[in-house]
């Protein structure tokens, strides 16, 4: 069984977290440009399909929250 990349989270941050990167606010990586949509476009600017972009977007801004 897979873990989910929010466990450990409550409903409150999540949904803060969601909302920036809906946003365009930076998800969490160091830096200008890190906002979902520029990380997506960035991705797919090097090869990746729409899907795998978002997948890997999702991953990296789930993985960068502080806990």
């Amino acid at each position: 069984m897979k873990k989910k990349p929010s466990l450990g989270l409550i409903k409150k941050q999540k949904s803060t977290v969601a909302k920036k990167a809906s946003a365009g606010k930076n998800i969490g990586k160091k830096g200008p440009g890190t906002g979902f949509k520029n990380l997506v476009n960035k991705l797919k600017k090097q090869g990746k399909s729409e899907s795998a972009a978002k997948k890997i977007a999702a991953a990296a801004m789930w993985k960068n929250i502080k806990r």
